[in-house]
């Protein structure tokens, strides 16, 4: 398993109350610049790579009672890709907080409303992209997708 938890970079002041992010990706690079953003930014963040590690991380954050506020998901990932994961993980969620809210990240142009997710971002996307939706996703702010709506503009 390459499970990374990071709190390099951490901005003076944070720490446990600061957001917890799960990233599921399965370029390492991607994975570490997604780490350093997160975290100058002032988020916690814990790395997977495919979905079955990011399903055995929270397994055990369920127990811990560690959950995440957010999930940056990939598509499309080697051993269990995005849609699979999501599929597993609403059969699995038993903690007493709300689903945690999902950004698909994802090259295909398609449509995946069906999939549930919070919001898209298209790669290649920009970190300024990325940061508004999370400060929607973590303030609450935002609106979860329902299977089938329309496709999001300008993603």
């Amino acid at each position: 398993m390459q499970l990374e938890v990071s709190t390099q970079f951490e901005r003076k002041g944070e720490g446990a109350d600061s957001p917890l992010i799960l990233v599921i990706e399965d370029h390492p690079a991607i994975r570490h610049v997604l780490t350093c953003i997160l975290n100058l930014h002032g988020y916690r963040s814990v790395c997977t790579a495919n979905g079955q590690e990011a399903l055995d991380w929270i397994e055990h954050a369920l127990d811990t009672q560690l959950y995440p506020e957010v999930i940056l998901l990939d598509l499309f990932m080697p051993v269990m890709d995005g849609t699979q994961f999501l599929a597993n993980l609403r059969t699995r969620w038993r903690a007493c907080v709300p689903f945690p809210a999902t950004i698909l990240f994802t090259v295909d142009q398609q449509d995946h409303g069906d999939l549930a997710c919070t919001d898209t971002l298209q790669k290649p996307f920009h970190m300024s992209e990325l940061l508004e939706k999370l400060r929607l996703a973590t303030s609450g702010q935002h609106t979860r997708k329902l299977a089938g709506s329309s496709k999001e503009k300008g993603v």
